[in-house]
């Protein structure tokens, strides 16, 4: 068993503690930890959580409850500080994406965590649908010949539990990510350029641009085109996106997690030999998914110390926040093509 704390017991953190910790075996919950009275009280509730497993800190969380490893669920400005202080207590660390706020962060976290022989891990956790490791598996297998192309939709509207109307690329900077690694995950290859423009419209809550569209380049010639927004007034997509991947035989189309109940009602991918010629593609199935299957990957890592196949690893994940600070900057500045390196050297 993996003696685990929680930390941040927010909305988002007390919905991973209702919906995905009961289900992932392997996994001995020994702490949670929020800084805020008001959070634990209602943790305490909400969960029927006592008070020998709350905690006002790590610190103390980590003196009386001894966990090996820590879920890090807090608000993206406090991923790095959070994620730091747990590797500093020796803990191996599972953080919410995306990452960090800065690449910089990233990196020295990634370092530490290799210095100090500790298991760092990002929740990617749309690579734990059937869907994206099924298209993964055409792609690797060369079941669609030569791929020269993808692409990818993404349309939705927002609603009342949007949080992120201040940002200045607030699909860049936080749905797109999920994408952008997901590109990485399929291809397994890397992006080297990528050009971005980005869009708002008046009157709209929005402080930044809540559209956008980009260009991809990866190092084996497969171009990306990703088209996104968060003020679609047709139909929406669901969280998973619309993929289509083009090669020289076969073309794969599919969707994937669904936008309500059963996440996994939506995973399909079809395959075309012509226009008129598909045939559904048999799905990679997994023991678990979404973000269960990313916690239950993690916990195998940390008691193995073997990472399973397509883990998103902290030095991993440096290059799909590559891909999004380059693309934010290619869209500040009117779609220049931006190469990788000039934000991760």
């Amino acid at each position: 068993m993996v003696k685990l704390v929680q930390v941040g017991l927010g909305g988002w953190g007390r919905n991973w503690a209702q919906e995905v910790l009961p289900v992932v075996p392997g996994i001995e919950m020994v702490g949670f930890v929020d800084a805020d009275p008001a959070m634990r009280a209602i943790a305490a509730e909400s969960l029927h959580l006592g008070q020998d497993v709350l905690f006002g800190s790590l610190d103390e969380a980590v003196a009386k409850a001894g966990p090996e490893a820590a879920l890090v669920v807090v608000p993206l400005a406090a991923h790095a500080m959070v994620s730091e202080a747990a590797l500093d207590h020796g803990l191996h660390v599972l953080v919410e994406k995306p990452f960090t706020e800065t690449l910089a962060e990233a990196q020295g976290l990634v370092a530490l965590a290799e210095r100090r022989g500790l298991h760092l891990m990002v929740n990617q956790n749309y690579r734990q649908f059937p869907a994206p490791r099924t298209f993964r598996r055409l792609v690797a297998d060369g079941a669609l010949g030569h791929v020269a192309s993808m692409a990818v939709d993404f349309w939705k509207m927002f609603d009342e539990n949007y949080r992120y109307f201040f940002l200045a690329e607030p699909l860049l900077s936080d749905m797109a990510i999920h994408h952008f690694d997901l590109m990485r995950f399929i291809l397994q290859d890397e992006p080297v350029a990528v050009s971005a423009m980005s869009w708002s419209e008046p009157e709209t809550p929005f402080e930044g641009r809540p559209g956008a569209a980009c260009l991809v380049r990866f190092a084996k010639g497969v171009v990306v085109s990703y088209r996104g927004t968060w003020i679609s007034r047709g139909p929406d997509t669901v969280w998973g996106a619309d993929w289509r991947i083009d090669g020289s035989e076969r073309a794969a189309l599919g969707t994937f997690r669904g936008n309500q109940g059963d996440r996994r009602g939506e995973d399909r991918v079809e395959l075309f030999a012509t226009a008129e010629t598909k045939a559904a593609a048999p799905l990679v199935e997994t023991a678990f998914t979404d973000r269960a299957g990313a916690l239950a990957d993690f916990a195998e890592w940390v008691r193995t110390g073997k990472a399973a196949p397509g883990l998103s690893t902290g030095r991993d994940n440096l290059h799909s926040l590559a891909l999004m600070h380059a693309a934010m900057r290619s869209a500040a500045e009117g779609g220049r093509l931006v190469a990788i390196a000039e934000v991760m050297p």
